[in-house]
C-alpha cells in the first residue's frame, strides 16, 4: 500500500513540475517574441461559418430596398419559421427576383434590425 502511495505521489509531483516548466516556457516565448502577430490570433479563433437561410419571396419592393420573405427557421439568430420584411444592404440584390422564387440568403444584425447581405436564387 505504501508503495502505491509513493508511486502516485511521484507521478503527481513530476506532472506538476513538467506543467510548471511548460508554463514558464510559454510565458518566456510570449515576452520575448513581442506582440502577437495577426496570424497567431487568427489560428486560435475557430472559423464560424453559418449556412444560408432558405425561404420563398412573397413580395419585392426595389424602390425602398425591401423584400418580404417566408423563411424557414434561422438558427443563427434563433428565428422561428415566419414571414418577414427585410431591408437589403444593396438594392441590386433585388434585381431579377419575383414573388414565388425560392431563395437562400444571409442576414446580419445592424442597429437592432436584420439586413439581408446576400441572396442566391434557388430556382
Amino acid at each position: 500500500m505504501r508503495c502505491i502511495t509513493l508511486t502516485t505521489y511521484l507521478v503527481l509531483l513530476s506532472a506538476a513540475f513538467c506543467g510548471g516548466v511548460y508554463a514558464a516556457a510559454v510565458q518566456h516565448r510570449m515576452t520575448t517574441d513581442g506582440p502577437a502577430r495577426a496570424g497567431d490570433l487568427a489560428s486560435l479563433a475557430p472559423a464560424r461559418v453559418f449556412p444560408l437561410a432558405a425561404g420563398r419571396v412573397v413580395a419585392v419592393d426595389p424602390a425602398d430596398g425591401r423584400i418580404m420573405v417566408e423563411h424557414a427557421p434561422i438558427r443563427r439568430f434563433y428565428l422561428q419559421r415566419a414571414t418577414g420584411i427585410f431591408p437589403v444592404a444593396d438594392r441590386t440584390l433585388l434585381v431579377g427576383l419575383t414573388p414565388g422564387d425560392k431563395i437562400r440568403f444571409d442576414l446580419e444584425r445592424r442597429a437592432g434590425h436584420y439586413v439581408i447581405t446576400r441572396i442566391e436564387n434557388s430556382n
